[in-house]
């Protein structure tokens, strides 16, 4: 990574808290001013068998035929209609980098023409970036073209603004600790089905970008920087020695790994897929931190997300020796706790097919 990026990410990074920092302290002091509603509640049990949830892992060199034998192997997406027929594919386009670093948008483009296929009326590809290193909420989705693109089936490609309070609704539910009350994207909370579609990256501060963390994306921007600026303390403070800090340390550790279970909570989208085609290891979320690794040829889909990132996990784990499970256990059983889903993958129907 070069210098100039290592000085704007930092500039930007501190430039993005001290905002947040602002605006969450706002957001507080005006909590008797806003509705707040109850979380969204997802569907749920819907892609199971035998009371167990499925987890389909698709091996090959062709995009097209591996999403066809995923979403048979699943069941097909006709299960999603008992919530409507509007779906929003809630990729990761946090950088203007391409994929792996941010969701293919021709794969996005793919499933949406499934989800068009199999009888949706509408069908959205959306993210909320929140990084300043974008000079417009827009300029990672116009990287890609995605802006003005057109496509047979008309499906959008739109961006929210994760600073602009108006577009986030705030929601609760008394399991949440790291924030009693969560802001979620208004199209996130109102569309019938969501669909995650998250890269597999490793990440500075949460160790994994997944299935959980790629829910940061439709959160209200203040409160995803006060976690984010939360867990950077944690590597801070792991260096230093005194003891009186060290109760801190841990408090900040386990906040900023809650959120990433309670953020998702509050999305709970219907299905999660995962283009790991090619992933990022070593470090992360952007190129140039991490190392990408090609040549892993992978889809995965389910709707249980902590199976999703437990099997991701040891994925990485085969592709990269400086990263294990063990690192994102915390936020792993948080979201078991919350009804996520199981890290125990024998309590898991995986199915693992090639084409």
């Amino acid at each position: 990574m070069s210098d100039n990026f290592k000085n704007l990410s930092r500039r930007d990074f501190l430039k993005g808290m001290a905002y947040g920092a602002a605006a969450l302290s706002s957001l507080q002091l005006s909590s008797c001013s806003y509705e707040v509603k109850p979380s969204r509640s997802g569907a749920k049990g819907i892609f199971v068998q035998e009371g167990k949830p499925l987890l389909i892992a698709v091996e090959g060199d062709n995009p097209q035929k591996m999403l066809e034998k995923a979403i048979d192997a699943i069941g097909g997406l006709n299960p999603l209609f008992g919530k409507g027929k509007r779906a929003l594919l809630k990729g990761n386009f946090v950088f203007a980098q391409p994929f792996p670093i941010t969701t293919d948008p021709q794969i996005a483009l793919l499933f949406g023409r499934h989800l068009k296929d199999s009888g949706f009326e509408q069908v959205n590809v959306f993210d909320a970036p929140g990084t300043y290193l974008n000079d417009s909420k827009e300029k990672t989705l116009d990287m890609h073209g995605l802006m003005e693109q057109k496509n047979p089936y008309g499906i959008g490609f739109y961006a929210g603004d994760a600073g602009e309070r108006s577009e986030f609704i705030m929601t609760q539910n008394q399991q949440w600790q790291a924030y009693p009350e969560i802001g979620v994207h208004n199209d996130i909370y109102t569309t019938p089905v969501i669909i995650n579609m998250p890269c597999l990256k490793r990440h500075h501060t949460s160790y994994l970008t997944c299935a959980l963390k790629n829910n940061f994306g439709a959160i209200y921007g203040p409160q995803r920087w006060d976690a984010h600026f939360r867990g950077e303390g944690i590597k801070k403070m792991a260096r230093l020695k005194a003891e009186n800090r060290q109760a801190d340390k841990f408090k900040n550790i386990y906040h900023f790994m809650d959120a990433i279970a309670e953020f998702a909570d509050a999305v709970r989208p219907e299905l999660t897929f995962v283009d790991a085609r090619s992933i990022l290891t070593k470090g992360g979320p952007t190129a140039g931190i991490g190392k990408i690794k090609t040549g892993v040829n992978l889809f995965i889909l389910s709707q249980d997300m902590v199976a999703v990132d437990a099997y991701c996990s040891k994925l990485m784990e085969k592709h990269d020796d400086s990263y294990s499970t063990e690192m994102i256990l915390p936020y792993l059983k948080t979201a078991e706790k919350l009804g996520l889903g199981t890290m125990d993958l024998s309590k898991v129907e995986v199915t693992e097919l090639s084409i």
